[in-house]
């Protein structure tokens, strides 16, 4: 009767070891969606001379299903020139394309911090290498429609800009 219990014990321990290295592979077998992105963007500024916007975000699907991610805008084509950091709440993968959504964290600007809430864009990833390929829209900032909107973007809802230097990477 020993042996049967010791016998039972190692077969359960077995079992869940197995279970767990399945449990294992099957969520490193299935990544999440994320995308990521750094570069610059040329403008002109209000003196008509090229300045470049820069920019870096970086989000991913959660396991619990939630979007967390950040983001930065350095865009020197304002006077005084505008700085913005963000929450990535809303991500939104179609094919090549991610649309985001996102809190404001933080803005150079007053105004923008007083004003509004959220701020969307949406990037295209075209391939290697990044610069002049991939593309990158304005930051649209609205203080009506929650961050979490961004499935609502279209594929051209926002004009694309392409990236001087950098690149873009979307995982569906």
């Amino acid at each position: 009767m020993k042996h049967l219990k010791l016998f039972v014990f190692a077969a359960l321990l077995i079992s869940a070891l197995a279970g767990t290295t399945l449990l294992r592979q099957t969520s490193a077998a299935a990544p999440r969606p994320s995308v990521s992105g750094h570069g610059t963007v040329l403008l002109q500024d209000t003196e008509g001379r090229t300045v470049r916007r820069q920019f870096s975000f970086s989000a991913r699907e959660m396991p619990d299903g939630s979007i967390q991610g950040s983001g930065v805008l350095h865009n020197p084509s304002f006077d005084p020139k505008f700085d913005a950091q963000f929450d990535i709440t809303c991500l939104q993968i179609v094919g090549n394309r991610a649309s985001l959504g996102a809190s404001i964290r933080k803005t150079s600007d007053p105004v923008f911090n007083d004003e509004f809430d959220a701020a969307f864009f949406t990037v295209f990833d075209n391939g290697e290498p990044g610069a002049d390929n991939d593309t990158i829209s304005e930051v649209f900032f609205d203080n009506v429609v929650e961050p979490s909107a961004c499935q609502f973007i279209g594929a051209d809802d926002f004009p694309q800009i392409p990236i001087e230097g950098g690149n873009v990477r979307v995982a569906p």
